[in-house]
């Protein structure tokens, strides 16, 4: 396998890998990634997703960029807002659109693109934008989320979700249960990925994720970027996430350990 050192990344190169790679993930993405649906993980959407709609009226208008197959958007439509939602895969999109009950449909606007490109050239007002796990897929997280403050007028709202976090485990103990914990949290995960005769990808997986490589995001810039442009930030929440909900709620509630993080925002 090539590193991706030996190939430098560039924007194209980015997004044409995440192009390739979520093509691969399609309909069997959430199958792959447990640790954005267990009940833990799943606990945290609604507790936030309720923070978030207590301060919508009916039919507000979300936008909902690298929406995936659904799954955070699917709770927004449910709740009767209407959603416009943004993928780069085509095959992510219809697995979306496969998913969304015939009632919901007309609540519903799916688009195939790049978020940057898409920003650009559509000029709707959102009362909410939510990024969801798609920071640490871009080569400029940075500037995509300029563009995004700079549409949000005033009452409308940030969601950033599930996104990596640069962490320190500084207690020595900590550091080797947390590493253990996480050791175990992936064998199982790939014994059941064996048994369900599902690819895990690994090896497809170079530029994708491409801000992992710096450690993740790092919420205080994201932070420092949300005061420049005149959002105020009314949650930051850190926290582990795991494959397995009874891993996570070890990691959390025992170990107190961080690797994911969530923030909302708003424009006073």
């Amino acid at each position: 396998m090539e590193s991706a050192m030996a190939s430098p990344a560039t924007k194209e190169k980015v997004l044409e890998e995440n192009r390739r790679v979520h093509a691969l993930e399609n309909r069997l993405y959430l199958s792959r990634h447990p640790e954005q649906t267990n009940f833990f993980q799943r606990g945290i959407l609604e507790k936030m997703m309720a923070e978030v709609c207590t301060t919508l009226r009916p039919g507000s208008k979300i936008l909902d960029l690298g929406c995936g197959t659904g799954y955070l958007s699917l709770g927004f439509l449910s709740r009767g807002y209407h959603v416009t939602g943004l993928d780069l895969s085509r095959e992510m999109i219809q697995a979306f659109e496969e998913s969304i009950p015939a009632t919901l449909r007309p609540q519903a606007r799916l688009v195939v693109g790049d978020a940057e490109e898409f920003l650009s050239q559509n000029q709707d007002e959102y009362d909410v934008v939510v990024l969801s796990a798609i920071l640490h897929h871009l080569f400029d997280y940075e500037s995509v989320l300029r563009q995004i403050c700079v549409r949000l007028s005033s009452g409308k709202q940030l969601l950033v979700f599930f996104e990596p976090l640069k962490q320190e485990v500084h207690s020595p103990i900590k550091f080797v249960l947390h590493r253990a914990l996480s050791w175990l949290d992936e064998k199982l995960y790939r014994f059941e990925m064996k048994a369900k005769s599902i690819p895990v990808l690994d090896d497809e997986y170079h530029h994708s994720d491409y801000q992992r490589q710096f450690g993740g995001i790092d919420p205080n810039r994201i932070l420092e970027i949300l005061r420049e442009e005149g959002l105020e930030v009314l949650k930051i929440e850190k926290y582990c996430a795991r494959r397995y909900g009874l891993h996570a709620w070890l990691a959390n509630r025992v170990l107190g350990t961080q690797n994911t993080f969530n923030l909302f925002a708003t424009r006073p």
